[in-house]
């Protein structure tokens, strides 16, 4: 009994080795690819044969990186006819790195082969493949046989796959920052307490930001009651800084709310525009009450003149 509970035990172990195929191809070179790298396997473009996961694990030297890629795809079909091969095409690939080499990567058909291309043209580079794959028909020989070369492109199908990585929990990030369980990130700081909390100065060419807040163009409307400058006057006299801006005392407590202030700001410019306006009517009635002051003068001038000769 014992006897053949061993030789399962060994047939099993057989078996479920066979579904791991280790550096199924070596690639290395101490030069420059005039195409990039094509990487030819032996796994059948069918409809519905296999769902490989593709290792591809090395040192990219010349940009000081190490390779860490999964690839995985499925081949589908369209249509109603699994056997017409004009119909195949790659369902659903993805690639994910693990490392920091992320080239541009293909999946093509060649000859009726699955073809792996990554397009990069750098040197001193090299990698080896391994690949899983159980429970949809494959066989050993499709993971043998495989050669990487430098050669062009040539394939039909030939999809580009996307990259795609997910973390979940805590990210911790070097600088003391941190992208956490929440979707918060910090930086400078591992405690942020909104979307983004960065503890330090930010440099950007352009900031957009979006807001509910009204746009106070209802400044211009001709029932807003706009105070006169003598209550703005009499206002900062007793509070030291313009109505509906925070004294400089709420600011150190509570910080700066970006949209809200150039709302805030935006609605004073808008109020000093009307202000300006009104000064200049003033200014303008001024002008011709003078005009006509220094006309009649004239007149008069003209009539005492007149009297005296």
């Amino acid at each position: 009994m014992r006897k053949y509970y061993f030789i399962f035990l060994l047939l099993f172990v057989g078996i479920v080795n066979a579904q791991n195929y280790n550096n199924i191809v070596n690639y290395s070179i101490n030069a420059t690819p005039v195409y990039g790298v094509k990487i030819k396997t032996n796994l059948p473009f069918v409809a519905g044969s296999q769902m490989p996961t593709i290792n591809i694990n090395g040192y990219s030297f010349a940009g000081q990186e190490p390779i860490n890629l999964t690839i995985v795809y499925y081949i589908y079909f369209t249509g109603d006819n699994i056997e017409d091969p004009l119909s195949y095409y790659f369902y659903g690939p993805k690639i994910s790195s693990s490392g920091s080499y992320t080239p541009q990567v293909f999946l093509s058909n060649e000859n009726g082969k699955v073809v792996i291309f990554i397009n990069d043209k750098i040197y001193h580079q090299r990698f080896t493949i391994s690949a899983y794959a159980q429970g949809m028909y494959e066989t050993s020989n499709w993971f043998q046989g495989w050669t990487a070369v430098d050669e062009p492109m040539t394939g039909t199908k030939t999809v580009e796959i996307p990259y795609q990585n997910r973390f979940k929990g805590n990210v911790y990030l070097s600088g003391g920052s941190i992208w956490n369980s929440a979707g918060n990130v910090g930086i400078g700081t591992e405690n942020p307490d909104a979307r983004l909390t960065v503890n330090g100065t930010i440099h950007s060419k352009e900031v957009k930001v979006d807001t509910s807040i009204p746009v106070p163009d209802y400044v211009f409307k001709e029932d807003y009651n706009l105070r006169s400058l003598q209550d703005v006057e009499n206002y900062i006299k007793e509070n030291s800084h313009l109505p509906e801006i925070p004294s400089a005392k709420e600011f150190e407590q509570n910080g700066i709310k970006v949209s809200e202030m150039n709302m805030s700001l935006l609605k004073k410019i808008e109020e000093l525009t009307l202000y300006v306006i009104q000064q200049n009517k003033k200014i303008y009635e001024l002008q011709q009450e003078n005009k006509k002051l220094t006309d009649l003068e004239a007149r008069f001038q003209k009539f005492e003149n007149a009297i005296k000769n």
